[in-house]
């Protein structure tokens, strides 16, 4: 996958996709292969905002059960299914563990019928999965197995725990990546660092959008005969002024973080913590809700911590005062853990649709289902799509549903939709246990054996080309690093688009994701990415010094 700026100007697109979110990037991969020409525009980094801020988790639907939404239930256990399916090396099951207490509506009794409701609604959802990704029946354990199972949490009144599985990205960020690769490899023009300034509109039908390549500072016009916005929180900015409204919707952020312990091995966990909450003129209150915990790479991931957004332009800042306020919630669900700011090595944050707050609780109340515009009728801009999503999961249904409207526009009824059954680049693997032993057989013999596990995980059938950088180049491992090779960051360059160093240190790679990586190698890193993108010496500083800025902000 090459950055062609070019060319984005050298013809009209049958689709303009602004903003490579999740959203963004499976729309335009579902529109590649339906044989749509297209173009696929981001601002900054691809996923660079609120989708590379997950829990990593790819639900099932399980929530959606206390609202007897059935509709949503079938539509996340048919999502997960297919994300286990078309992407097996970078998608894998995830137990997870929700505590039961008393004997009333969340207590054992009552959760079993959950369960197995579960179950009986979730009966698909191996059909096609690798025996070695399949999802098994829900069951609950008794009191004692729970405490085992969590150790620290607070035992006051736990009668048991429910326990399922749901699927667990192995970096969210590569599986987004994954998606523009695959519509890139179909022929999308794909670019990272172009800024969509404006829609260029004809005779109020919406046939293309003024940008601005930022990386050297020149103006583009893209032409297209429609137009998509994904671009989340900055959906108003390529609106005319008087067609941008509040009422697309409100902002709220969210935010998880790293710890540097692993609270729960091997599962995730649902536990409850206690926070406080003001309403307006009622004074301050209490509540209790439920904190999910995710165990990765060794680390826990804990989220999530929601606040209404009230400033007028988009931008995230973290400061140690929200990190400080999430701990005591934290440790008021795991008392024993003792958390401490010092334990937090990253902090992931960005923004979600909100419809407002619960007076009843303080929550925010998110936003449940994905938004669609057509701004020909809400604006009278013809050519012209938007949509708002609220889940990873079902990126690619919504994706799908938006293509049905693009191909409608474009006169195109006839083409149906393949994504759910072909396999994104890098996940052709017909059996996980095979290319495991496959990957073990071609690693050299240099390289360790947790190094080629990494590989195969992260970049699935990909992993040879790294291989053959590695070999070419007499590389190593990044300083400080037990797994990732210098190789990787060359590949980013030249196969993923990567401009800027916080793009192989936080989204090509996992360098940074779980904390910051140290100097040695930010120093590599940049040293191997001036040598192939020909940076002057004081750009390669200033890169060093915004990754750092990443991680001091909370500090």
């Amino acid at each position: 996958m090459k950055r062609n700026v070019k060319a984005l100007t050298e013809k009209e697109f049958d689709l303009i996709v602004v903003g490579a979110g999740i959203y963004g990037a499976a729309i335009a991969w579902d529109a590649s292969l339906r044989g749509l020409s297209v173009a696929l525009v981001e601002r900054g980094d691809f996923g660079s905002g609120t989708s590379s801020n997950s829990l990593k988790i790819v639900h099932g639907g399980l929530r959606y059960l206390q609202q007897l939404d059935v509709k949503r239930v079938r539509e996340s256990v048919r999502e997960r299914r297919i994300m286990l399916t078309i992407a097996p090396h970078l998608v894998q099951p995830l137990p997870s563990i929700l505590p039961c207490y008393g004997h009333l509506i969340k207590g054992p009794e009552v959760m079993f019928c959950g369960m197995l409701l579960n179950d009986i609604l979730s009966f698909d959802r191996n059909r096609g999965v690798d025996p070695l990704r399949t999802i098994p029946n829900c069951r609950v354990v008794n009191r004692k197995s729970c405490l085992y199972i969590l150790p620290g949490i607070d035992s006051s009144n736990v009668t048991g725990g429910a326990v399922w599985t749901d699927a667990q990205m192995y970096s969210s960020e590569r599986l987004l990546l994954a998606f523009v690769k695959s519509a890139s490899f179909k022929g999308a023009v794909t670019a990272n660092y172009v800024k969509a300034e404006s829609l260029i509109i004809k005779n109020s039908k919406a046939v293309g959008v003024k940008a601005i390549d930022l990386v050297d500072n020149e103006e583009l016009e893209i032409r297209g005969k429609v137009v998509v916005n994904s671009s989340g929180a900055w959906i108003n900015s390529i609106l005319p002024e008087e067609k941008q409204s509040s009422s697309m919707f409100k902002l709220s952020t969210a935010m998880n973080l790293v710890l540097s312990r692993n609270l729960f091995p091997e599962i995730a966990a649902g536990i409850y913590g206690h926070y406080r909450y003001d309403v307006p003129g009622r004074g301050t209150k209490s509540g209790r809700r439920v904190l999910f915990a995710t165990p990765w790479r060794g680390r826990t991931i804990i989220g999530t911590f929601h606040r209404p957004y009230k400033k007028e332009h988009a931008s995230l800042s973290v400061n140690r005062e929200e990190v400080e306020s999430f701990l005591k919630e934290v440790n008021s669900a795991v008392p024993a853990a003792d958390i401490k700011p010092e334990d937090v090595t990253f902090v992931q944050k960005g923004f979600l649709p909100m419809d407002g707050i619960s007076r009843n609780t303080g929550e925010v109340l998110l936003t449940k289902h994905y938004r669609i515009t057509d701004h020909k009728k809400r604006d009278r801009i013809d050519g012209l799509l938007s949509v708002v999503g609220v889940k990873y999961t079902t990126a690619r249904d919504v994706a799908e549903k938006m293509v049905n409207l693009v191909t409608g526009k474009l006169g195109k009824k006839a083409l149906k939709s393949v994504s759910k059954t072909t396999k994104l680049y890098g996940g052709d693997i017909s059996s996980f246990d095979n290319f495991e032993k496959e990957v073990v057989r071609n690693t050299p013999d240099n390289i360790p054996g947790e190094v080629s596990k990494h590989l195969g995980l992260s970049y699935g059938t990909e992993y040879k080309s790294i291989f053959e950088i590695h070999e070419q180049t007499k590389g190593g491992l990044v300083p400080g690093s037990k797994e990732v090779l210098e190789a990787e960051i060359i590949f980013a360059v030249r196969e993923e688009a990567a401009q800027k160093l916080s793009d192989v240190i936080l989204r090509r790679t996992d360098l940074g994701s779980m904390g910051h990586p140290g100097k040695e190698a930010l120093n590599r890193c940049a040293d191997i990415m001036a040598k192939e993108l020909n940076w002057p010496e004081n750009r390669k500083q200033n890169e060093i010094d915004e990754v750092d800025k990443i991680y001091t902000q909370w500090s």
